[in-house]
This record gives structure tokens, sequence and C-alpha cells, in this order.
């Protein structure tokens, strides 16, 4: 039995919350969170409805990150790489020991918006732990469990998941990830390019690095959900 939470966090100490504040009409949301031997993590940011010359602003007036960088453009959405500033949060050992995994997540002016996976409440109570001790004030506006069937599949009032393949995995980003497979994109050394790939399916290359980047996010999510592998707080 999981749970699903959708909830608010609410800080000005929360990463992109000062660059949400800078271009508050648009959509700021984190993509990746890429975790590095020691220091900070690198985000990887999607921003949708800003254009070019505010997003820029926001990022060189925000005190919450650094070294950011544009990764790519694509008509009104654009994606940023960047670094939070400061100390690590409180207690960031309590989210070693959790095995969450975070669905959705987008900055604000006010805070985060969330929507995370829980395995039981136990995980639950954890992660609300940790918000408390860097006064992150939690609000929760949805918490329902999940019941896992006897085929294997997770059903809940956010719909069904087949568990045979990571939960959110579009076909397009399964047939995006096994395509790369077959033509040799993750080979050593390769024997496909992305635009090799790209033509295959008939898509833009940045459309097909989309789908490869969240499709390997979900193998990943989900190998880091049926494994005892902690994440690095170092």
């Amino acid at each position: 039995m999981g749970l699903i939470a959708e909830f608010r966090m609410a800080s000005e100490q929360l990463p992109l919350v000062d660059v949400a504040e800078g271009v508050s009409e648009a959509t700021v949301e984190f993509e990746s969170v890429q975790g590095r031997p020691s220091g900070a993590p690198t985000f990887i940011v999607r921003i949708v409805g800003a254009d070019a010359d505010a997003i820029e602003a926001a990022f060189a007036d925000a005190d919450s990150v650094t070294d950011y960088s544009l990764l790519v453009a694509d008509g009104a959405t654009r994606r940023y790489r960047c670094r939070p500033t400061g100390d690590p949060p409180t207690d960031v050992e309590l989210l070693a020991d959790n095995g969450s995994i975070p669905d959705r997540v987008l900055a604000t002016p006010n805070g985060w918006e969330e929507r995370r996976w829980f395995a039981d409440r136990e995980e639950f109570d954890q992660f609300r732990t940790f918000c408390r001790a860097n006064d992150y004030g939690l609000r929760l506006d949805r918490l329902v469990e999940t019941d896992e069937g006897p085929d294997g599949r997770v059903s809940s009032p956010f719909g069904n998941g087949d568990r045979s393949r990571p939960r959110e995995m579009t076909d397009a980003q399964r047939e995006a990830l096994v395509t790369a497979h077959e033509m040799g994109y993750f080979d050593t050394p390769r024997t496909a390019t992305m635009a090799d790939i790209a033509d295959e399916l008939g898509v833009a290359s940045a459309s097909l690095s989309e789908r490869l980047r969240r499709a390997q996010t979900h193998l990943v999510a989900e190998f880091r959900r049926t494994t005892s592998i902690k994440p690095r707080t170092d």
C-alpha cells in the first residue's frame, strides 16, 4: 500500500523561488536533479511562458542558484542548468533514508508545488519531519493510497499504471529508449547518433533528446525505488 501526496512547500529559502518570482507568469519546473561526487547538485530546469530576456534577468538577480546556463531553446520552452547556493538543508540524512520519488516539482513565487510517491505513511512522516526541521511550511492538498492488484498494476485516484515498466513512462518515451538501444546509441563506441535515431522515428532531435532523458529518469527512479541504494549526501 503506497501513498501519493500533492502538497505545497512555502519558504523563501527553497531554490528557484526567486527565479519564479522574476518570471511569475511562467511555469518553472524541475526536470532532474543530478548528484555530484562533492558539492551542490545540478538542477535541470524547464521554463515555459516567458521571454529569454526576462528569464536571464531572473537568473541574474537570483540568490538561490548560481552557474546557470541555457541548454536548449525550443519555441516557448527553454531549459537551463544551474546549481543551488548556500549550505545543504538541515537533517539532509532524513532524505537519504527516504525512498520517496518526486513525480513533479514546480517552483513558484511562494515556494514549491510537488507531487511525490511514498512507500508508506512512515516514509511520508519522515519527509514531513525533514520539512519541519528546515522551516518549510508544508501544506498538504491531497494524500491518497494506491493499491497494487494481483496483476501487478497500481490503481489510484490519479489513474492506473503498469509496474512492468517505470511509472509515467509514455509510449513515445519507451519507443525512443528501445529504438536508441537497438540502433546502438548506448553502445561503446556508439554506432548511432541522436540525429540517426530522430530520423528513424521521424521527430526533431530536440524532441528525441527530451524523450530519452525522461525515459532514463524514470528507469533510475524505478531502480532506486526497488533497491536499497541511497542518494549521496556529501
